[in-house]
């Protein structure tokens, strides 16, 4: 059984220059959230004691970064950083799942969390 969803793209739409304007605004924000400092430990769950080190840029203003974690570390770090740590280094589980008529397909049982920065100004 196959589930096959049809849709059509139209025209692109222009937008006004006040639409234009609130989402920059809105980006502004944003940018300024995540920018803000916290202070926290870094925990490598999938490899106990390890490390891990990585580049990140979120907004097209900013200069790229590199991020060096040991685990169990007490780093302060800007939000958007910890923020990336703790929903975007998820892997999918595959698993098999049954289909209506019971048989075992392959699919994605769930996520597993990699990496966690657990913040301490919260404690």
């Amino acid at each position: 059984m196959t589930f096959v969803k049809e849709f059509t793209i139209g025209p692109s739409k222009k937008r006004t220059k006040e639409e234009l304007k609130k989402a920059q605004e809105t980006i502004e924000q944003q940018r300024d959230e995540d920018s803000q400092m916290v202070t926290g430990i870094f925990k490598n769950i999938e490899v106990p004691g390890g490390d891990l080190t990585f580049t990140y840029k979120k907004y097209k203003e900013d200069p790229y970064k590199t991020f060096y974690f040991k685990d169990g570390g007490k780093y302060t770090i800007p939000l958007g950083v910890a923020k990336h740590i703790n929903t975007m280094t998820k892997v999918k589980q595959h698993a098999y799942l049954v289909d209506v008529e019971g048989k075992k397909i392959p699919g994605i049982g769930s996520h597993r969390q990699r990496y966690q920065f657990l913040s301490t100004e919260f404690m």
